[in-house]
């Protein structure tokens, strides 16, 4: 791992590890720690680690993420054999990563997608831990998918808002990763296109795979708007406290350019955005919210404007064709 510098382990920082990691769009395996701290493979070991994986990792410690030197590979049959007990989220996350999805892309026709280069996602799109879920909402009972031609004028101003690292758990739970490229055509192919921003937390100052993938969307015309992860101390309990939340910075955007768009697609399920969407959408703007049906939350589902765009109905036009999630 070429990025950064180790730092002495801290009192609540482990040594070593058993952690499931799930492959990112640029081919990153990455977990995270018990209390947020992303855990990303050592460039090295990428090749050894499958996605889906539990690995017995020693950790190499950053201040706002953990290096992973992979040990040995971990199933739950070996740990049950030998009569050790996995802990309920591990196990957890073992099962889902050997269960095979109904809707999970077939493998790409060779030479596929030779003209797009690898998207590498970022350390803040690691999978979210139990307590950054939200209330997930079912969706309608017949999908299918949005006719854009049907919701957009020609004159209407459009404007993508892409919550990087919601967007990437989305996109998971569909089955597929997203190609932005082919994203911003799809959005914008039937009306006017204002600007198109995407939101990353950026966990390391000089990591080479998350700044080709910011040079990729900068070239296929996104703004990208980063934000260094901070760490703080809880005053009353010392617990260190790993921040790189853009929900701020993507409320500021919808407000502050809001007289330069009509029509808002909002790449996210988080429910903080009810408020924000409520208000636009009181001022005439329209918003429609693309997500996942596992990870659209009831609130947001409720105050957006319909139809909702899933990513499960329109992976024929968003999906990268050279990689698939498992």
């Amino acid at each position: 791992m070429a990025t950064g510098t180790d730092t002495p382990p801290r009192d609540d920082d482990p040594a070593d590890a058993t952690l499931v990691f799930h492959e990112q769009a640029d081919g990153r395996k990455v977990s995270r720690l018990p209390g947020g701290k992303v855990v990303l493979v050592d460039f090295s070991a990428l090749d050894r680690v499958g996605d889906g994986e539990a690995w017995y990792v020693k950790l190499r410690h950053r201040e706002t993420f953990a290096v992973a030197d992979p040990v040995e590979k971990v199933t739950q049959a070996t740990l049950e054999s030998s009569g050790v007990r996995l802990s309920s989220p591990l196990a957890d996350a073992m099962r889902r990563a050997t269960t095979v999805r109904p809707s999970a892309v077939p493998p790409p026709a060779a030479g596929a997608m030779a003209s797009s280069p690898p998207i590498a996602a970022t350390a803040s799109q690691a999978p979210p831990t139990a307590t950054e879920r939200v209330q997930p909402h079912s969706g309608p009972a017949t999908p299918g998918p949005v006719d854009l031609s049907r919701v957009l004028r020609r004159s209407d101003r459009v404007a993508l808002f892409i919550d990087g690292a919601n967007t990437d758990g989305a996109a998971r739970s569909a089955g597929y990763f997203v190609d932005f490229r082919r994203a911003l055509d799809f959005f914008q192919a039937h009306a006017t296109f204002y600007a198109a921003f995407y939101y990353v937390a950026d966990f390391t100052a000089s990591d080479p795979m998350q700044q080709r993938f910011f040079d990729f969307l900068s070239h296929a015309g996104y703004i990208v708007r980063r934000r260094p992860v901070k760490v703080f101390r809880d005053q009353d309990t010392g617990e260190r406290i790993i921040k790189g939340n853009l929900d701020t910075e993507i409320v500021l955007d919808l407000l502050n350019t809001v007289d330069n768009y009509d029509v808002a697609f909002l790449f996210s399920g988080d429910s903080d955005f009810e408020r924000a969407v409520d208000l636009l959408r009181s001022r005439g703007k329209r918003v429609f919210v693309v997500s996942a049906r596992a990870s659209l939350s009831r609130e947001l589902a409720y105050v957006a404007d319909k139809p909702i765009v899933y990513l499960e109905d329109h992976r024929d036009v968003l999906a990268r064709a050279d990689r698939q999630a498992e």
